[in-house]
Protein backbone atom coordinates (compact mmCIF):
# COMPACT_ATOMS: atom_id res chain seq x y z
CA UNK A 1 0.00 0.00 0.00
CA UNK A 2 1.35 3.27 -0.80
CA UNK A 3 -0.42 6.49 0.74
CA UNK A 4 -0.24 9.49 -1.30
CA UNK A 5 -1.48 13.14 0.05
CA UNK A 6 -3.82 14.57 -2.61
CA UNK A 7 -5.09 18.20 -2.47
CA UNK A 8 -8.81 18.57 -3.33
CA UNK A 9 -10.15 21.95 -3.99
CA UNK A 10 -8.73 23.32 -1.01
CA UNK A 11 -7.10 26.53 -1.28
CA UNK A 12 -6.00 26.45 2.24
CA UNK A 13 -3.52 23.86 2.51
CA UNK A 14 -6.21 21.14 3.08
CA UNK A 15 -4.21 17.92 2.75
CA UNK A 16 -5.68 14.30 2.25
CA UNK A 17 -4.58 10.66 2.01
CA UNK A 18 -5.35 8.49 -0.88
CA UNK A 19 -4.89 4.87 -0.62
CA UNK A 20 -3.55 2.72 -3.61
CA UNK A 21 -2.87 -0.93 -4.36
CA UNK A 22 -0.78 -1.49 -7.04
CA UNK A 23 -2.62 -4.45 -8.18
CA UNK A 24 -5.64 -1.97 -8.64
CA UNK A 25 -6.76 -0.95 -11.87
CA UNK A 26 -5.69 2.50 -12.06
CA UNK A 27 -8.42 4.11 -13.86
CA UNK A 28 -10.69 4.17 -16.92
CA UNK A 29 -9.28 1.70 -19.66
CA UNK A 30 -9.31 3.35 -23.18
CA UNK A 31 -8.00 5.76 -25.43
CA UNK A 32 -8.30 9.22 -26.69
CA UNK A 33 -9.24 9.35 -30.59
CA UNK A 34 -6.60 10.66 -32.11
CA UNK A 35 -7.45 14.64 -33.77
CA UNK A 36 -7.88 15.10 -37.25
CA UNK A 37 -8.79 18.85 -37.67
CA UNK A 38 -7.70 22.02 -35.79
CA UNK A 39 -11.37 23.07 -34.84
CA UNK A 40 -11.39 21.70 -32.01
CA UNK A 41 -8.97 22.65 -29.17
CA UNK A 42 -8.73 19.52 -27.62
CA UNK A 43 -8.01 17.05 -30.11
CA UNK A 44 -5.69 15.24 -29.32
CA UNK A 45 -2.40 16.31 -31.59
CA UNK A 46 0.14 13.34 -32.86
CA UNK A 47 2.68 14.99 -30.62
CA UNK A 48 1.29 15.77 -26.93
CA UNK A 49 3.27 18.73 -25.96
CA UNK A 50 3.07 21.36 -23.46
CA UNK A 51 0.80 23.81 -24.91
CA UNK A 52 -2.17 20.98 -25.31
CA UNK A 53 -1.63 19.71 -21.91
CA UNK A 54 -1.62 23.02 -20.80
CA UNK A 55 -5.32 23.92 -23.13
CA UNK A 56 -6.34 20.53 -21.54
CA UNK A 57 -5.65 21.73 -17.92
CA UNK A 58 -7.45 25.02 -18.48
CA UNK A 59 -10.48 23.54 -19.56
CA UNK A 60 -10.61 21.27 -16.85
CA UNK A 61 -9.94 24.23 -14.11
CA UNK A 62 -13.12 25.42 -15.75
CA UNK A 63 -15.34 22.96 -14.72
CA UNK A 64 -13.85 22.63 -11.32
CA UNK A 65 -14.27 26.42 -11.44
CA UNK A 66 -18.34 26.14 -11.84
CA UNK A 67 -18.41 23.57 -9.14
CA UNK A 68 -16.47 26.51 -6.82
CA UNK A 69 -18.56 28.82 -7.95
CA UNK A 70 -21.87 27.14 -7.66
CA UNK A 71 -20.61 25.77 -3.76
CA UNK A 72 -19.89 29.92 -3.06
CA UNK A 73 -22.87 31.17 -4.41
CA UNK A 74 -25.40 28.71 -2.89
CA UNK A 75 -23.76 28.13 0.55
CA UNK A 76 -24.59 24.65 -0.36
CA UNK A 77 -23.19 21.10 -2.09
CA UNK A 78 -25.84 20.28 -4.89
CA UNK A 79 -26.09 17.27 -7.55
CA UNK A 80 -24.63 19.87 -10.02
CA UNK A 81 -21.50 20.49 -7.82
CA UNK A 82 -21.79 16.54 -7.73
CA UNK A 83 -21.72 15.68 -11.72
CA UNK A 84 -19.04 18.80 -12.58
CA UNK A 85 -16.18 17.35 -10.13
CA UNK A 86 -17.47 13.52 -11.51
CA UNK A 87 -16.96 14.84 -14.79
CA UNK A 88 -13.28 15.80 -14.54
CA UNK A 89 -11.99 13.01 -11.94
CA UNK A 90 -12.15 9.57 -11.30
CA UNK A 91 -11.66 7.24 -8.13
CA UNK A 92 -9.93 8.61 -4.61
CA UNK A 93 -9.24 11.84 -6.80
CA UNK A 94 -13.06 12.60 -7.76
CA UNK A 95 -13.41 11.98 -3.83
CA UNK A 96 -10.83 13.88 -2.35
CA UNK A 97 -12.11 17.19 -4.70
CA UNK A 98 -15.59 16.23 -3.41
CA UNK A 99 -14.47 16.07 0.74
CA UNK A 100 -12.01 18.86 0.22
CA UNK A 101 -14.95 21.71 -1.16
CA UNK A 102 -17.21 19.84 1.50
CA UNK A 103 -14.71 20.77 4.16
CA UNK A 104 -14.01 24.47 3.07
CA UNK A 105 -17.91 24.37 3.13
CA UNK A 106 -18.12 23.37 6.90
CA UNK A 107 -15.51 26.04 7.59
CA UNK A 108 -17.54 29.23 6.01
CA UNK A 109 -15.48 29.30 2.79
CA UNK A 110 -13.89 31.88 4.64
CA UNK A 111 -10.24 32.14 2.23
CA UNK A 112 -12.46 31.85 -1.27
CA UNK A 113 -13.27 35.29 -3.32
CA UNK A 114 -17.04 36.09 -3.19
CA UNK A 115 -17.02 35.81 -6.78
CA UNK A 116 -13.92 33.32 -7.27
CA UNK A 117 -12.19 32.76 -10.95
CA UNK A 118 -10.50 29.55 -11.79
CA UNK A 119 -7.42 28.40 -10.58
CA UNK A 120 -4.57 28.24 -13.10
CA UNK A 121 -2.93 24.91 -13.40
CA UNK A 122 0.63 25.57 -15.57
CA UNK A 123 3.11 22.57 -16.81
CA UNK A 124 6.26 22.95 -15.85
CA UNK A 125 7.35 19.83 -16.65
CA UNK A 126 5.84 16.90 -18.92
CA UNK A 127 7.03 12.97 -18.07
CA UNK A 128 5.37 10.98 -19.88
CA UNK A 129 2.61 11.73 -22.91
CA UNK A 130 0.94 8.78 -24.64
CA UNK A 131 -2.42 9.01 -26.12
CA UNK A 132 -3.96 6.63 -23.31
CA UNK A 133 -1.95 8.49 -20.10
CA UNK A 134 -0.36 12.39 -19.60
CA UNK A 135 1.68 12.39 -16.66
CA UNK A 136 2.68 16.16 -15.72
CA UNK A 137 4.94 18.30 -13.21
CA UNK A 138 2.35 21.51 -12.86
CA UNK A 139 2.12 25.31 -11.23
CA UNK A 140 -1.42 25.83 -9.41
CA UNK A 141 -1.86 29.66 -9.06
CA UNK A 142 -4.93 29.92 -6.74
CA UNK A 143 -5.21 33.84 -6.78
CA UNK A 144 -8.09 34.35 -8.75
CA UNK A 145 -10.19 31.91 -5.92
CA UNK A 146 -8.75 33.06 -2.88
CA UNK A 147 -9.47 36.08 -1.50
CA UNK A 148 -5.85 37.86 -0.47
CA UNK A 149 -5.75 37.45 -4.61
CA UNK A 150 -2.15 36.42 -3.89
CA UNK A 151 -0.28 33.66 -6.54
CA UNK A 152 -0.28 30.84 -3.76
CA UNK A 153 2.11 29.02 -6.07
CA UNK A 154 2.54 25.41 -5.59
CA UNK A 155 3.97 22.42 -7.23
CA UNK A 156 1.78 19.30 -8.01
CA UNK A 157 1.15 16.91 -10.28
CA UNK A 158 -1.23 15.35 -12.61
CA UNK A 159 -2.43 12.40 -14.26
CA UNK A 160 -5.08 12.69 -16.76
CA UNK A 161 -6.38 9.58 -18.76
CA UNK A 162 -9.23 9.17 -21.52
CA UNK A 163 -12.50 10.64 -19.96
CA UNK A 164 -15.25 7.69 -18.92
CA UNK A 165 -17.78 9.39 -20.81
CA UNK A 166 -20.29 7.37 -18.34
CA UNK A 167 -19.34 10.14 -15.93
CA UNK A 168 -20.22 13.01 -17.76
CA UNK A 169 -23.93 12.52 -18.31
CA UNK A 170 -24.58 16.42 -18.52
CA UNK A 171 -21.43 17.11 -20.98
CA UNK A 172 -19.37 19.06 -18.50
CA UNK A 173 -16.53 18.13 -19.36
CA UNK A 174 -15.19 19.64 -22.70
CA UNK A 175 -11.88 17.80 -22.98
CA UNK A 176 -11.47 14.28 -23.97
CA UNK A 177 -9.63 14.00 -20.49
CA UNK A 178 -9.83 13.85 -16.66
CA UNK A 179 -7.83 13.83 -13.41
CA UNK A 180 -6.27 10.43 -12.40
CA UNK A 181 -4.01 11.90 -9.92
CA UNK A 182 -4.39 15.07 -8.88
CA UNK A 183 -1.59 16.39 -6.00
CA UNK A 184 1.38 15.79 -4.19
CA UNK A 185 2.58 13.22 -1.82
CA UNK A 186 3.60 14.96 2.04
CA UNK A 187 7.47 15.13 1.52
CA UNK A 188 7.19 16.95 -2.06
CA UNK A 189 8.88 14.84 -3.88
CA UNK A 190 7.52 13.48 -7.11
CA UNK A 191 4.67 10.39 -6.92
CA UNK A 192 4.81 7.25 -8.84
CA UNK A 193 4.68 7.74 -12.86
CA UNK A 194 0.91 6.38 -12.95
CA UNK A 195 1.02 6.01 -16.89
CA UNK A 196 4.42 3.55 -16.67
CA UNK A 197 2.25 1.16 -14.06
CA UNK A 198 -0.43 1.06 -15.94
CA UNK A 199 1.07 0.42 -19.33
Amino acid sequence: MRRLAVVGLVVAALLAVACGDKDEPLGPVGSVPQGTTTTNPYAVPEVIDEAYVNRVLAGLDQVVGDAVRLVVKSRQMDEEVFYLLKSVSVGDTFQLKLDGLQADLMRGLPTYNEQPGNKKTTVTRLITTMETCIFAEVQKDFSAVNISGQPSLSTQWVVLVPLDTTRDEYNHNPTPWMFLYDGFLQDQSQPPDLCVAAS
